[in-house]
């Protein structure tokens, strides 16, 4: 279109310029070539002013879609350009994502793997841990008939204990007077003894047969402790009279001794204990005290209240307890000394004394000085009003 308008101007131009340069001398004159000449010139200056005109009015909005097409243009290689970013992230986040389902499947095939492993661990672990009960419960009762036994077994040695000390107390302690009463009955059926020597032997026999009488009755509460359980029967009592009681019964021996058994206690003191057993150990305390203190001693009972105990001591003017023999004093031994007048005993005296007082929630010790006396002690709770 460009290159026909531009042959068009050409030729008119052509035209214009033959007509000017070559006017004709008879159409006109000089004056009017000018005119015409002027006239022409005006004419193609407006043609090519217009033709310009016309070529701007075309070209802009050809300029203007090549704009809009580059810009097209750019936004389609824009959009080419996101489309191809967001198929790359779209393929990565594909494979991310395959990724994280693959690794999710593994996790919870390893899960369901350890879930199923630590289940059947869980099993078998109860399963041991219900055999180790029941082997538990095996052992303890196994433990408990071992105990069972080994109690029963010290039982039966404590009981052939007793009554091998029976036995041997029977067999030796009580034979000796028996015979010696024996012989005596004997020489005095047969008229072959003086008046003077049977007094006299009367006196030894006496001794012999009172000593007797206190071994067979620690024998005899010995014997029934062990051999039938007794337990003890608690009561309220004077401590006073029993004290008392007890020193009566033992009066003639310490005559016979010149031995003086004092008891401090002259006001009422109420203890809970079983009567039989308090007496028992009062009398073996008396009985060990007059056993070993010289003639003319001094034997003091004395009573004093510490918190809810009365606590009572035996004390003797006597030889004392050598310090080799004081561990053998409540042991069950058969350990025994003879008196300061070849008094024997059966060594169950003091082992009676201490079950006796463990039984009625007491406590016994002593205290011994060598040729200066010995005091023993035992506590007993009291009653208060």
């Amino acid at each position: 279109m460009r290159k026909f308008c531009r042959v068009v101007s050409v030729l008119l131009m052509g035209l214009c310029w033959n007509n000017i340069v070559y006017p004709s001398a008879y159409d006109i004159d000089s004056v009017s070539y000018y005119k015409e000449k002027e006239i022409t010139s005006k004419e193609l200056f407006n043609i090519q002013k217009n033709q310009i005109i016309y070529d701007s009015a075309k070209r802009q909005p050809i300029e203007t879609k090549r704009m809009q097409i580059n810009d097209l243009e750019k936004k389609i290689k824009k959009r080419e350009v996101n489309n191809y970013f967001r198929a790359k992230m779209t393929v990565a986040m594909v494979v991310l994502v395959c990724f994280l389902l693959i690794i999710i499947f593994i996790q919870i095939y390893m899960h369901e793997k350890n879930r199923r492993f630590i289940s059947t661990l869980w099993v078998g672990n109860s399963q041991r841990q219900d055999k180790l009960y029941a082997l538990m419960k095996q052992t303890q009762k196994c433990d408990a008939e071992i105990q069972r036994l080994a109690f029963n077994n010290d039982q039966l040695e404590i009981t052939n204990a007793v009554k091998d000390k029976l036995l041997s107390v029977i067999s030796h302690d009580l034979r000796s007077p028996i015979s010696s009463l024996q012989a005596l009955l004997s020489l005095f059926n047969t008229n072959n003894i003086v008046r003077n020597d049977l007094i006299d032997f009367f006196g030894k026999l006496l001794l012999r047969v009172e000593n007797t009488s206190s071994m067979l009755e620690n024998l005899l509460h010995w014997s029934q402790y062990q051999l039938k359980g007794i337990e003890p029967i608690f009561e309220k009592v004077n401590l006073q009279m029993i004290i008392d009681e007890c020193i009566n019964l033992y009066r003639m021996q310490a005559e016979q001794k010149h031995i003086v058994i004092d008891n401090s206690l002259k006001t009422d003191v109420q203890v809970s204990a079983d009567v039989e057993m308090l007496k028992v150990v009062l009398r073996n305390l008396i009985s060990n005290a007059l056993k070993f203190t010289h003639s003319r001693g001094i034997i003091t009972i004395i009573t004093i209240i510490k918190e809810n105990f009365a606590v009572i001591s035996v004390k003797d003017t006597g030889v004392g307890i050598g310090l080799e023999n004081r561990a053998k004093i409540f042991a069950m031994n058969n350990f025994t000394t003879p008196g300061t007048e070849k008094e024997k005993g059966t060594g169950l005296g003091l082992v009676l004394c201490k079950d006796f007082v463990e039984h009625n929630h007491g406590k016994i010790w002593f205290d011994s000085k060598i040729n200066a006396g010995t005091t023993f002690y035992f506590t007993i709770p009291i009653v208060r009003e």
